[in-house]
């Protein structure tokens, strides 16, 4: 999307939050500093369309490779302050939110990207559906998804769960954690418990529904939540 599209968006859909997600081709703990550069690039192409009709922007930060998770920190949590020193340059109202993903071979742990967003000052993407898959579907059930909520709160205060964004998606998983989305009633994600989670621990923001149905499960997400 270019710049003048961005525009016309808020122009037209005042009602409407938008938000954005950085090319999947980020790694900010890549071995070649070409690709640490090329990451940071992107997420600031991405912010500089962004600027002109939302503000959260959404990313995956990188992968482990094979440094330990203390080195891949350090080395994501760096890079992560270039890019908030460039958008302070360039003016650039917009939200970083690393999101926690569904393979334990990438970095972004429901622990990890927490105490990222606190040292950071920034905010969080929590995709359930990848914690669900990242931990083989042990994480599935109605105390799990608010002992994670208590977490966001624990580590960012109210303005963690009042200023949440979240992705929902049924999902398959296997062996190496994530594998695709599905539809939501074709995957065991508990997204019911999700939903109840959320209103009973009275959090608020946005919820992104990133389903290959994606009109008709973002309907579903509603209904199912306008019941509770």
């Amino acid at each position: 999307m270019k710049e003048d599209y961005a525009k016309k968006l808020k122009e037209y859909g005042k009602d409407i939050i938008f938000s954005a997600h950085a090319s999947h081709y980020i790694n900010l703990n890549a071995n070649e500093e070409e690709k640490i550069e090329n990451s940071i690039r992107r997420i600031i192409k991405t912010a500089k369309v962004l600027n002109n009709c939302g503000k959260n922007l959404v990313f995956h930060p990188g992968y482990y490779l094979k440094r330990s998770k203390e080195v891949t920190y350090n080395r994501i949590k760096s890079n992560i302050q270039r890019i908030l020193d460039k958008l302070e340059s360039l003016n650039l109202n917009v939200m970083l939110r690393p999101e926690t993903t569904g393979k334990p071979s990438q970095f972004g742990d429901i622990d990890e990207t927490l105490k990222l967003c606190f040292e950071l000052d920034i905010l969080p993407c929590i995709d359930f559906s990848h914690i669900y898959a990242r931990s083989r579907g042990v994480i599935n059930d109605y105390n799990s998804f608010y002992k994670i909520l208590e977490k966001v709160e624990d580590v960012l205060g109210k303005n963690g769960i009042k200023d949440m964004h979240i992705h929902l998606s049924g999902i398959e998983y296997g062996k190496g954690g994530e594998r695709r989305h599905l539809p939501l009633k074709e995957s065991k994600f508990n997204y019911k418990d999700v939903l109840k989670a959320l209103k009973d621990f009275n959090a608020s923001g946005t919820v992104i529904c990133e389903s290959p149905l994606l009109e008709e499960d973002a309907v579903l997400l509603m209904r199912c939540y306008n019941e509770l």
